[in-house]
């Protein structure tokens, strides 16, 4: 415990006396960006030849909008300390706050010229490229980074988004796939499922689930049976847990199979009995069901698709009192 008070003690005197190698992290990791920016100035002013707190003040700066000065202060620290491409990289994305893009593309060169790895000069340098429209330029540079880093989301994302752009559909639909398998949330996912089925694939399935738009994968069955895989275990699993969080609304189980009304019967109980036995404190009234001996029709953008087998849910709100 001593020992726990001495290091304890020793650190805030190094916070206290403005090291930057050790306060610059640490106000810029928990927002504290004006403490930072009082700490960091004195100590810039006691020694101007220090690069470390140039950039963590500019670091500050960006944090807080102020993008003229973060310029300033980033460009010093990279002066200052001319062979570290991170330094160089935030210089670049200042020059994007400036709207100086130009600037913004050299910055990020000249990283990638001290650092060709630098993971986060190639995909910020690839997002320049894709919002010119340089979409060659761009998937080699975002095919880089996944070598370096497979599971990025941002160029997972963008290199399906241009493969779309191109034409490549079904390059297209497989990168998607990818993407929402790693990241099956939040507003991309929504995004890239509304692309994927555009696409004609509809694995994946957005659906407005209280108040909530939510991509599920698609529920699948072996065919001809009430038999569902492990994916669509996961799909009813969030169903379940947003009953949970949202106990007014009611969720309608609608199936649809074509030729076969009783199997989609079938199936629609199968899914709510999945749900209410896992779950038993969920109401089964609140879980109405629907099914029909047809294909489910889905119209996307000028197109019309038709799924033989496939599972709606559907926010049933629950009425106000008059």
């Amino acid at each position: 415990m001593r020992l726990i008070i001495m290091l304890g003690h020793i650190f805030w005197i190094i916070m206290l006396s403005g090291c930057a190698q050790f306060s610059g992290p640490y106000y810029l990791n928990h927002g504290e960006f004006e403490d930072g920016i009082r700490v960091l100035s004195e100590e810039l002013s006691e020694d101007p030849e220090d690069s470390t707190a140039a950039y963590y003040l500019g670091r500050y700066y960006l944090a807080l909008d102020e993008p003229e000065q973060a310029s300033t202060l980033l460009q010093k620290a990279a002066r200052l300390d001319p062979d570290n491409s991170e330094y160089r990289f935030w210089v670049g994305v200042a020059y994007w706050a400036l709207d100086d893009f130009k600037e913004e593309q050299s910055s990020y060169r000249q990283a990638l010229s001290i650092d060709e790895d630098n993971i986060s000069a190639n995909l910020y340098l690839a997002h320049s490229y894709l919002d010119e429209g340089k979409f060659v330029e761009a998937l080699g540079l975002y095919d880089k980074v996944l070598v370096m880093d497979k599971y990025n989301p941002q160029a997972l994302y963008n290199r399906a988004d241009i493969l779309t752009r191109q034409g490549l559909h079904e390059q297209a639909r497989k990168e998607w796939k990818k993407f929402l398998e790693y990241y099956p949330d939040g507003s991309l996912a929504v995004y890239g499922t509304e692309q994927l089925n555009h696409l004609g694939d509809f694995s994946y399935r957005n659906f407005i689930l209280g108040k909530r738009n939510v991509t599920l994968r698609a529920i699948r069955f072996k065919s001809g049976t009430v038999k569902s895989d492990l994916e669509s275990s996961l799909s009813l699993r969030v169903l379940a847990a947003i009953m949970k969080a949202d106990k007014e609304n009611a969720f309608h189980i609608v199936a649809y199979c074509k030729g076969n009304s009783e199997l989609a019967k079938a199936r629609a109980k199968h899914i709510r009995n999945h749900i209410l036995n896992a779950h038993p404190g969920i109401d089964a009234g609140r879980l109405p069901l629907s099914w029909f001996g047809v294909e489910e029709k889905i119209r996307r953008g000028d197109r019309t698709f038709k799924l033989n087998d496939s599972i709606r849910f559907i926010t049933v709100l629950k009425k106000e009192e008059s």
